[in-house]
Protein backbone atom coordinates (compact mmCIF):
# COMPACT_ATOMS: atom_id res chain seq x y z
CA UNK A 1 0.00 0.00 0.00
CA UNK A 2 1.33 3.27 -1.44
CA UNK A 3 1.62 6.44 1.16
CA UNK A 4 -1.37 7.77 -0.48
CA UNK A 5 -3.41 4.51 0.77
CA UNK A 6 -2.03 4.26 3.89
CA UNK A 7 -3.40 8.31 4.71
CA UNK A 8 -6.22 7.19 3.38
CA UNK A 9 -7.00 4.11 6.04
CA UNK A 10 -5.87 5.71 8.95
CA UNK A 11 -8.26 9.04 8.05
CA UNK A 12 -11.11 6.75 7.78
CA UNK A 13 -10.60 5.18 10.65
CA UNK A 14 -9.99 8.06 12.09
CA UNK A 15 -13.63 8.88 11.22
CA UNK A 16 -15.40 5.65 12.54
CA UNK A 17 -13.60 6.35 16.03
CA UNK A 18 -14.55 9.96 16.06
CA UNK A 19 -18.10 8.70 15.45
CA UNK A 20 -17.85 6.40 18.59
CA UNK A 21 -16.28 8.55 21.08
CA UNK A 22 -18.75 11.03 20.16
CA UNK A 23 -21.65 9.05 21.26
CA UNK A 24 -19.58 7.53 24.17
CA UNK A 25 -18.74 10.94 25.80
CA UNK A 26 -22.65 11.63 25.05
CA UNK A 27 -23.71 8.82 27.58
CA UNK A 28 -24.28 8.85 30.91
CA UNK A 29 -22.91 6.23 32.04
CA UNK A 30 -22.32 6.19 36.13
CA UNK A 31 -19.79 4.18 38.23
CA UNK A 32 -20.24 0.98 36.42
CA UNK A 33 -21.51 0.83 32.67
CA UNK A 34 -19.35 2.11 30.22
CA UNK A 35 -18.56 1.71 26.48
CA UNK A 36 -15.74 0.93 24.85
CA UNK A 37 -14.10 0.76 21.38
CA UNK A 38 -12.66 -2.12 20.28
CA UNK A 39 -11.54 -2.72 17.05
CA UNK A 40 -12.60 -1.46 13.29
CA UNK A 41 -11.90 -2.76 9.86
CA UNK A 42 -12.43 -1.94 5.98
CA UNK A 43 -13.97 -4.72 4.38
CA UNK A 44 -12.55 -4.47 0.85
CA UNK A 45 -8.66 -3.77 2.10
CA UNK A 46 -8.40 -5.88 5.05
CA UNK A 47 -7.34 -9.52 4.22
CA UNK A 48 -9.61 -12.50 4.67
CA UNK A 49 -8.38 -15.38 6.61
CA UNK A 50 -10.32 -18.80 7.85
CA UNK A 51 -11.30 -19.60 11.49
CA UNK A 52 -12.78 -23.15 12.70
CA UNK A 53 -15.14 -21.66 14.95
CA UNK A 54 -17.78 -21.30 12.53
CA UNK A 55 -20.41 -20.76 14.52
CA UNK A 56 -19.15 -16.93 15.83
CA UNK A 57 -19.53 -15.61 12.55
CA UNK A 58 -21.52 -12.44 11.90
CA UNK A 59 -22.69 -11.84 8.89
CA UNK A 60 -23.26 -8.86 6.97
CA UNK A 61 -24.35 -6.78 4.17
CA UNK A 62 -22.29 -3.25 3.34
CA UNK A 63 -23.09 -1.33 -0.03
CA UNK A 64 -22.32 -4.04 -2.86
CA UNK A 65 -20.12 -6.21 -0.30
CA UNK A 66 -21.03 -8.87 1.94
CA UNK A 67 -19.64 -11.46 4.15
CA UNK A 68 -18.59 -12.45 7.47
CA UNK A 69 -16.40 -11.29 10.63
CA UNK A 70 -15.51 -12.83 13.85
CA UNK A 71 -16.53 -10.80 17.12
CA UNK A 72 -12.46 -10.35 17.51
CA UNK A 73 -12.36 -8.33 14.04
CA UNK A 74 -11.26 -10.85 11.82
CA UNK A 75 -13.25 -10.76 8.12
CA UNK A 76 -13.45 -14.31 7.04
CA UNK A 77 -15.32 -13.65 3.74
CA UNK A 78 -15.54 -10.13 1.79
CA UNK A 79 -17.19 -10.60 -1.29
CA UNK A 80 -18.11 -7.37 -3.70
CA UNK A 81 -21.14 -8.56 -5.94
CA UNK A 82 -22.64 -6.82 -9.11
CA UNK A 83 -26.20 -8.75 -8.07
CA UNK A 84 -28.55 -9.47 -5.84
CA UNK A 85 -27.12 -11.23 -2.71
CA UNK A 86 -28.57 -12.35 0.53
CA UNK A 87 -26.29 -13.30 3.98
CA UNK A 88 -27.07 -15.06 6.97
CA UNK A 89 -25.30 -17.01 9.79
CA UNK A 90 -25.93 -20.25 8.03
CA UNK A 91 -25.20 -19.20 3.99
CA UNK A 92 -24.96 -17.05 1.56
CA UNK A 93 -25.99 -16.53 -2.41
CA UNK A 94 -25.91 -14.68 -5.26
CA UNK A 95 -28.54 -14.17 -8.01
CA UNK A 96 -29.53 -12.03 -10.89
CA UNK A 97 -33.08 -10.39 -10.97
CA UNK A 98 -33.91 -12.91 -13.54
CA UNK A 99 -32.31 -16.20 -11.42
CA UNK A 100 -33.68 -19.43 -12.72
CA UNK A 101 -32.19 -20.92 -10.01
CA UNK A 102 -29.94 -20.28 -7.13
CA UNK A 103 -27.13 -22.06 -5.26
CA UNK A 104 -26.56 -21.35 -1.63
CA UNK A 105 -23.43 -21.43 0.17
CA UNK A 106 -21.78 -22.29 3.47
CA UNK A 107 -19.86 -19.29 5.29
CA UNK A 108 -16.52 -20.89 4.02
CA UNK A 109 -17.81 -20.98 0.55
CA UNK A 110 -18.50 -24.67 -0.10
CA UNK A 111 -21.73 -25.43 -1.51
CA UNK A 112 -24.75 -25.79 0.66
CA UNK A 113 -27.64 -26.80 -1.89
CA UNK A 114 -29.27 -25.33 -4.72
CA UNK A 115 -32.39 -23.93 -5.17
CA UNK A 116 -33.87 -25.27 -8.52
CA UNK A 117 -36.70 -22.63 -8.94
CA UNK A 118 -37.50 -18.77 -10.57
CA UNK A 119 -37.33 -16.23 -7.84
CA UNK A 120 -35.37 -14.33 -5.09
CA UNK A 121 -34.14 -15.85 -2.32
CA UNK A 122 -33.65 -14.99 1.23
CA UNK A 123 -31.73 -16.50 3.84
CA UNK A 124 -32.66 -15.94 7.76
CA UNK A 125 -30.42 -17.54 10.34
CA UNK A 126 -31.03 -21.38 9.02
CA UNK A 127 -34.02 -20.68 7.31
CA UNK A 128 -34.54 -20.46 3.60
CA UNK A 129 -36.98 -18.75 1.62
CA UNK A 130 -37.88 -18.39 -2.24
CA UNK A 131 -40.08 -15.13 -3.26
CA UNK A 132 -41.87 -16.28 -6.27
CA UNK A 133 -42.32 -14.49 -9.88
CA UNK A 134 -45.10 -12.08 -9.16
CA UNK A 135 -44.52 -10.84 -5.96
CA UNK A 136 -47.96 -12.57 -4.30
CA UNK A 137 -46.44 -15.82 -3.31
CA UNK A 138 -43.85 -17.22 -0.89
CA UNK A 139 -41.95 -20.65 -0.34
CA UNK A 140 -40.16 -22.29 2.47
CA UNK A 141 -37.24 -24.47 1.81
CA UNK A 142 -35.33 -27.05 3.98
CA UNK A 143 -31.76 -27.71 4.11
CA UNK A 144 -31.41 -29.80 1.12
CA UNK A 145 -32.92 -27.20 -1.24
CA UNK A 146 -36.41 -28.96 -1.16
CA UNK A 147 -39.61 -27.41 -1.04
CA UNK A 148 -41.24 -27.49 1.86
CA UNK A 149 -44.53 -25.71 1.65
CA UNK A 150 -45.47 -22.73 -0.84
CA UNK A 151 -48.11 -19.60 0.59
CA UNK A 152 -49.76 -17.94 -2.49
CA UNK A 153 -52.47 -14.98 -2.30
CA UNK A 154 -54.48 -12.65 -4.65
CA UNK A 155 -52.11 -9.29 -3.36
CA UNK A 156 -48.47 -8.91 -3.50
CA UNK A 157 -46.50 -9.26 -0.13
CA UNK A 158 -45.24 -5.95 1.44
CA UNK A 159 -44.50 -7.53 4.73
CA UNK A 160 -42.37 -10.12 5.77
CA UNK A 161 -40.60 -11.83 8.95
CA UNK A 162 -39.49 -15.12 10.15
CA UNK A 163 -38.64 -16.95 13.74
CA UNK A 164 -37.06 -20.44 14.81
CA UNK A 165 -40.95 -21.31 15.63
CA UNK A 166 -43.00 -19.17 12.70
CA UNK A 167 -43.48 -17.04 9.82
CA UNK A 168 -45.77 -13.98 9.54
CA UNK A 169 -46.39 -12.48 5.95
CA UNK A 170 -48.56 -9.19 5.39
CA UNK A 171 -50.39 -8.60 2.34
CA UNK A 172 -50.66 -5.20 -0.25
CA UNK A 173 -54.70 -5.97 0.32
CA UNK A 174 -54.32 -5.48 4.26
CA UNK A 175 -54.27 -9.59 5.18
CA UNK A 176 -52.03 -10.56 7.59
CA UNK A 177 -51.09 -14.25 8.06
CA UNK A 178 -48.95 -16.71 10.53
CA UNK A 179 -47.87 -19.89 9.80
CA UNK A 180 -45.60 -22.63 11.32
CA UNK A 181 -42.64 -23.86 10.12
CA UNK A 182 -44.15 -27.07 8.14
CA UNK A 183 -46.47 -23.50 6.67
CA UNK A 184 -49.58 -24.87 8.37
CA UNK A 185 -51.78 -21.50 8.78
CA UNK A 186 -52.20 -20.71 12.38
CA UNK A 187 -53.94 -17.32 11.34
CA UNK A 188 -55.20 -15.46 8.44
CA UNK A 189 -57.01 -12.39 9.29
CA UNK A 190 -57.45 -8.48 8.06
CA UNK A 191 -56.63 -6.10 10.49
CA UNK A 192 -59.24 -3.44 8.69
CA UNK A 193 -59.92 -0.32 10.21
CA UNK A 194 -58.29 2.06 7.61
CA UNK A 195 -59.05 3.70 4.47
CA UNK A 196 -56.74 1.72 2.69
CA UNK A 197 -55.79 -1.97 4.27
CA UNK A 198 -52.05 -2.40 3.81
CA UNK A 199 -49.81 -4.08 6.21
CA UNK A 200 -46.25 -1.92 6.20
CA UNK A 201 -44.49 -4.06 8.37
CA UNK A 202 -44.46 -7.16 10.48
CA UNK A 203 -42.71 -9.30 12.77
CA UNK A 204 -42.93 -12.46 14.84
CA UNK A 205 -41.03 -12.56 18.26
CA UNK A 206 -38.54 -15.70 18.17
CA UNK A 207 -40.93 -17.95 20.62
CA UNK A 208 -43.66 -17.76 17.93
CA UNK A 209 -46.05 -16.19 21.00
CA UNK A 210 -46.28 -12.52 19.52
CA UNK A 211 -46.95 -10.79 16.07
CA UNK A 212 -46.57 -7.05 15.76
CA UNK A 213 -47.80 -5.45 12.58
CA UNK A 214 -48.44 -1.53 11.31
CA UNK A 215 -51.22 -1.80 9.06
CA UNK A 216 -53.38 1.09 6.92
CA UNK A 217 -53.07 4.05 5.71
CA UNK A 218 -56.01 6.70 6.37
CA UNK A 219 -56.08 5.59 9.47
CA UNK A 220 -52.52 4.01 10.56
CA UNK A 221 -52.26 1.83 13.46
CA UNK A 222 -50.41 -0.63 15.18
CA UNK A 223 -51.48 -3.96 16.56
CA UNK A 224 -49.97 -6.44 18.68
CA UNK A 225 -51.20 -9.94 18.83
CA UNK A 226 -51.15 -12.68 21.71
CA UNK A 227 -50.39 -16.40 20.04
CA UNK A 228 -51.67 -19.36 21.74
CA UNK A 229 -51.85 -22.76 19.46
CA UNK A 230 -54.10 -21.90 17.20
CA UNK A 231 -56.35 -19.21 18.93
CA UNK A 232 -54.87 -15.22 18.24
CA UNK A 233 -56.18 -12.46 20.24
CA UNK A 234 -55.48 -9.00 19.98
CA UNK A 235 -53.74 -7.38 23.47
CA UNK A 236 -52.50 -3.80 22.14
CA UNK A 237 -53.47 -1.55 19.80
CA UNK A 238 -52.87 1.86 19.22
CA UNK A 239 -53.75 4.82 16.87
CA UNK A 240 -50.72 6.35 14.72
CA UNK A 241 -50.29 10.14 13.76
CA UNK A 242 -49.93 10.79 10.38
CA UNK A 243 -49.38 7.88 7.29
CA UNK A 244 -46.15 6.22 6.33
CA UNK A 245 -46.55 5.30 2.37
CA UNK A 246 -43.95 2.71 2.36
CA UNK A 247 -42.24 -0.38 4.37
CA UNK A 248 -41.54 0.32 8.09
CA UNK A 249 -39.55 -1.07 10.30
CA UNK A 250 -41.05 -3.49 12.80
CA UNK A 251 -39.10 -5.86 14.86
CA UNK A 252 -38.96 -7.72 18.75
CA UNK A 253 -35.82 -8.13 21.13
CA UNK A 254 -34.99 -11.67 21.59
CA UNK A 255 -36.71 -12.27 24.45
CA UNK A 256 -40.30 -11.22 23.13
CA UNK A 257 -40.16 -8.67 25.92
CA UNK A 258 -40.61 -5.41 23.60
CA UNK A 259 -41.21 -5.09 20.54
CA UNK A 260 -40.24 -2.11 18.21
CA UNK A 261 -41.91 -0.25 15.25
CA UNK A 262 -41.68 2.80 13.00
CA UNK A 263 -44.18 5.30 13.14
CA UNK A 264 -44.72 8.92 11.51
CA UNK A 265 -43.91 10.79 14.74
CA UNK A 266 -40.73 8.12 15.30
CA UNK A 267 -39.48 4.92 16.98
CA UNK A 268 -42.16 3.04 18.86
CA UNK A 269 -41.40 0.93 21.67
CA UNK A 270 -43.86 -0.82 23.04
CA UNK A 271 -43.50 -3.57 26.29
CA UNK A 272 -45.51 -6.50 25.83
CA UNK A 273 -45.63 -8.01 29.10
CA UNK A 274 -47.26 -4.09 30.86
CA UNK A 275 -48.71 -3.17 27.60
CA UNK A 276 -47.16 -0.03 27.77
CA UNK A 277 -46.52 2.25 24.68
CA UNK A 278 -43.67 4.70 24.13
CA UNK A 279 -42.42 6.74 20.94
CA UNK A 280 -39.26 8.34 20.39
CA UNK A 281 -39.05 11.41 18.43
CA UNK A 282 -36.26 10.24 15.39
CA UNK A 283 -34.71 11.58 12.04
CA UNK A 284 -35.27 9.28 9.20
CA UNK A 285 -35.74 5.91 8.75
CA UNK A 286 -35.41 3.01 11.10
CA UNK A 287 -32.85 0.84 9.94
CA UNK A 288 -32.55 -1.40 13.00
CA UNK A 289 -32.74 -1.49 16.53
CA UNK A 290 -29.88 -3.73 18.84
CA UNK A 291 -30.72 -5.10 22.51
CA UNK A 292 -29.34 -7.24 24.73
CA UNK A 293 -31.02 -10.52 26.50
CA UNK A 294 -29.96 -8.66 29.58
CA UNK A 295 -31.13 -5.20 30.94
CA UNK A 296 -28.37 -3.02 29.23
CA UNK A 297 -29.59 -0.10 26.79
CA UNK A 298 -30.96 -0.48 23.65
CA UNK A 299 -29.36 1.42 20.67
CA UNK A 300 -31.18 2.19 17.34
CA UNK A 301 -29.35 3.56 14.01
CA UNK A 302 -31.66 5.88 11.57
CA UNK A 303 -30.94 7.02 8.18
CA UNK A 304 -31.94 10.33 6.34
CA UNK A 305 -30.37 10.37 2.77
CA UNK A 306 -26.41 10.73 3.78
CA UNK A 307 -27.63 11.31 7.25
CA UNK A 308 -26.84 9.11 9.99
CA UNK A 309 -27.89 8.91 13.88
CA UNK A 310 -26.70 6.10 16.39
CA UNK A 311 -29.23 6.56 19.27
CA UNK A 312 -28.64 5.06 23.28
CA UNK A 313 -32.05 3.96 25.05
CA UNK A 314 -32.24 3.33 28.51
CA UNK A 315 -35.21 1.16 29.00
CA UNK A 316 -37.83 1.21 28.74
CA UNK A 317 -37.64 4.22 26.51
CA UNK A 318 -35.61 7.34 27.94
CA UNK A 319 -33.00 8.99 24.67
CA UNK A 320 -30.20 9.26 26.83
CA UNK A 321 -27.05 9.31 23.80
CA UNK A 322 -27.48 10.19 20.00
CA UNK A 323 -24.58 11.29 17.40
CA UNK A 324 -24.87 12.09 13.74
CA UNK A 325 -22.99 11.02 10.78
CA UNK A 326 -22.72 10.48 7.47
CA UNK A 327 -22.73 7.61 5.18
CA UNK A 328 -24.38 6.43 2.41
CA UNK A 329 -24.12 2.27 3.64
CA UNK A 330 -24.92 1.78 7.12
CA UNK A 331 -25.90 -1.07 9.44
CA UNK A 332 -26.15 -1.80 12.61
CA UNK A 333 -26.13 -5.17 14.74
CA UNK A 334 -26.20 -6.05 18.13
CA UNK A 335 -24.21 -9.63 19.88
CA UNK A 336 -24.66 -9.53 23.57
CA UNK A 337 -23.03 -6.54 25.09
CA UNK A 338 -21.36 -5.65 21.74
CA UNK A 339 -21.91 -3.76 19.26
CA UNK A 340 -20.88 -3.72 15.22
CA UNK A 341 -22.04 -0.53 13.61
CA UNK A 342 -21.22 -0.55 9.57
CA UNK A 343 -19.88 2.78 7.96
CA UNK A 344 -19.19 3.49 4.41
CA UNK A 345 -17.09 0.12 3.65
CA UNK A 346 -15.53 0.32 7.41
CA UNK A 347 -17.54 -2.00 10.41
CA UNK A 348 -16.55 -0.98 13.96
CA UNK A 349 -17.33 -2.99 17.46
CA UNK A 350 -18.47 -1.30 20.66
CA UNK A 351 -18.12 -3.17 23.94
CA UNK A 352 -20.66 -1.99 26.64
CA UNK A 353 -19.00 -3.04 29.60
CA UNK A 354 -20.11 -3.16 33.36
CA UNK A 355 -23.72 -4.68 32.88
CA UNK A 356 -24.84 -7.28 35.76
Amino acid sequence: MNIKGKLKFILSGAFVFLIIYMFLAAFPTGPSMYFQPAWSIDVAAAETAETGDTASRVPFKLGDRFGYFTPQGTLTLSRQTGVRSTVSVAGWAEYPENAESTTVFNPDGTERFTVAARGFAFLDDDRAFLFLPGGDAVSGYDGTGGAVWTREHTAPITAFNSSPKATVIGYADGNLTLLRPDGSEIFSFYPGGSDLEVILGAAVSEDGTKVACVSGIDRQRFLLIKVTGNQYKIVHHEWLEGNLRRQVFTDFDKSGSYAFFESPAGLGIVDTRKLESHVLPVDGRVIAVGSDPGNGPFTALTQDGSECELIAIERPAHLVARTKFSAGDTFLLQRDNALFLGTDGKISRIDIRGIE
